[in-house]
């Protein structure tokens, strides 16, 4: 699709559309609609019309595998971290530093700036980044965000297992117990849904 052709029938659809605009309003989203299609990309547009609807399928996929790569790695080393420091507040891990909290939802005190038991507190049964609440995130992450979209479903369980991998790499070793736990419940529900669903689980080795 050519973006002169693209920019006329956007014009076009608003103007059907703002019938009861005013002119000045009308001629506003005119000039905005036009405006906006200076910033397309005209390769992207050529790629995507050549990979098709289902090579734009396998994107989203491939998109939502690796955000659920992210929340899990950043899940991993969090919780880990916070572990370290319910030992000992100079356990704390700089490492920590590098990850993006309020992306996984945590709008708490600053990590690095916790004493010992509001670390242990964090890690606890009801603890932000306990067992329960994590593998419970990590899973609602995976299961609402891919709905019964079964490849949706199997990326974003590859995701999870990838992600914990990495956490476990930029840790330097085997991570803390409450760690493995926690992945083995996400890991859990999300297979559950996947064989509720009628797919096999069992195919993704990561």
């Amino acid at each position: 699709m050519q973006i002169n052709s693209y920019s006329r029938v956007a014009v076009e659809s608003q103007i059907s559309n703002r019938k009861a605009d005013s002119n000045t309003k009308l001629e506003d989203a005119n000039t905005k609609s036009a405006n906006s299609t200076k910033d397309i990309d005209e390769d992207k547009l050529s790629k995507l019309a050549s990979i098709g609807g289902k090579g734009i399928t396998e994107l989203y996929a491939m998109s939502f595998m690796q955000q659920a790569f992210s929340m899990s790695s950043s899940n991993g080393l969090s919780q880990a971290g916070i572990f370290q420091g319910a030992q000992s507040k100079d356990s704390l891990t700089a490492i920590l530093s590098n990850v993006d909290f309020k992306a996984i939802g945590y709008e708490g005190k600053d990590i690095l700036s916790l004493n010992v038991d509001e670390a242990k507190e964090l890690i606890g049964e009801d603890g932000y980044f306990g067992v329960a609440k994590t593998s419970q995130r990590l899973a609602d992450f995976v299961i609402n965000g891919a709905g019964d979209d079964m490849e949706k479903l199997q990326k974003g369980l590859e995701g999870l297992k990838a992600g914990f991998a990495q956490a476990e790499k930029m840790w330097g070793g085997k991570l803390p117990d409450i760690s493995y736990e926690t992945i083995d419940k996400a890991i859990e529900k999300v297979t559950q849904k996947i064989n509720k669903l009628g797919g096999n689980s069992l195919d993704i080795n990561v």
